[in-house]
């Protein structure tokens, strides 16, 4: 990984916490009069917030999973021949567990699902978490938009089939 993109990626890691971290301790709503009313949003978000968590990381670890029985079979068939394993070559396979059955980039959807949540949470008035999610949509959109249109040219439209690439149904 370029050291440009560990950089950027903790300078926004960064400004993300502290922007977060000061409207929930600080600039947000401090006291039980401000967030009067709210507990409702409040529960509901955090529902919201924890099935695009969960969502996330089954989706992420399917992927994964992915790799990591493409490790495991290509580790015994060298075994097997005798050969000493020096890397494992990338697999590449269309998903198909859980949301996956209908769009290509679920760990996408459940992550802005996550972040909904987190901002019914701090109420739609948290910039911050506002912001993240916006920005979050702005820039992965694109990259499922065309990460569906790189599947289509590597498996065929036929084997994507209907799936669409990251809103089930829409988009």
């Amino acid at each position: 990984m370029s050291p440009i993109v560990w950089l950027g990626a903790a300078v926004f890691q960064l400004f993300n916490s502290i922007s977060l971290g000061g409207w929930l301790a600080g600039y947000g709503p401090t006291t039980d009069g401000d967030w009067a009313g709210r507990y409702w949003a409040m529960e509901i978000g955090l529902i919201v917030w924890a099935w695009g968590l969960l969502g996330n990381m089954f989706h992420d670890d399917d992927l994964r999973e992915i790799r990591r029985a493409a490790d495991r079979k290509q580790r015994a068939e060298a075994e097997k021949s005798g050969k000493p394993v020096e890397g494992v070559d990338k697999v590449y396979m269309i998903p198909k567990n859980g949301l996956f059955q209908y769009v290509l980039y679920a760990h996408y959807f459940c992550e802005w699902v996550e972040w909904a949540g987190f901002c019914m949470i701090g109420g739609w008035k948290c910039g911050p978490a506002r912001t993240f999610l916006v920005n979050e949509i702005t820039t992965m959109l694109p990259r499922a938009l065309q990460g569906k249109r790189w599947y289509e040219a590597k498996f065929g439209k036929e084997k994507v089939g209907s799936r669409k690439a990251v809103i089930p149904g829409l988009v």
